[in-house]
């Protein structure tokens, strides 16, 4: 069942990014989406840990920078686990408490985070889920980590067949 739950907050996060931001641009035959290409940033890498304006209840929530990458027409994306989040089941089922990877724009991060706790830590595994949104050409989030997580908890209570 956890399995099931995460899968449907992976799912809901590709299409739900893909329906805030637009998707990535495709190549000229349409056949493919754009690759991103990994950049340095003068402020995020990967491995780095930062607090952030969370949502009640979650004060030890954090990001981790996964990647951050750039897309002509979208600009700089950074990829982003968040752990410690209480998205609220509705259904009584277990409650998901990490979203493995979420791509945001460079801006809806510099929005997000307060400080920064952790210069390098290893890298938890996301690349099945950067694969996905990669398959699936998905969007990148333009709101906060916190929208996004309001956002997701609506979702995810959506496709468990209830709302509140």
């Amino acid at each position: 069942m956890l399995t099931r739950i995460g899968q449907l907050v992976a799912m809901s996060s590709i299409l739900f990014a893909s329906t805030l931001t637009g998707q990535q641009e495709t190549t000229t035959a349409g056949a493919k989406c754009a690759s991103p290409e990994i950049v340095n940033d003068s402020k995020y890498s990967p491995g780095q840990v930062w607090s952030y304006k969370n949502r009640t209840g979650e004060s030890s929530s954090t990001i981790t920078i996964l990647r951050v990458e750039s897309l002509p027409k979208v600009g700089i994306i950074v990829h982003v686990r968040i752990d410690g989040i209480k998205l609220k089941n509705c259904s009584g089922g277990p409650s998901p408490n990490t979203i493995q990877d979420a791509p945001f724009a460079k801006d809806a991060i510099d929005r997000s985070v307060v400080t920064l706790i952790k210069e390098r830590q290893q890298i938890p595994e996301y690349e099945a889920g950067y694969s996905d949104w990669k398959a699936h050409c998905g969007g990148v989030y333009a709101i906060t980590v916190t929208e996004m997580l309001k956002a997701d908890e609506a979702t995810f209570n959506n496709g468990t067949n209830c709302s509140e």
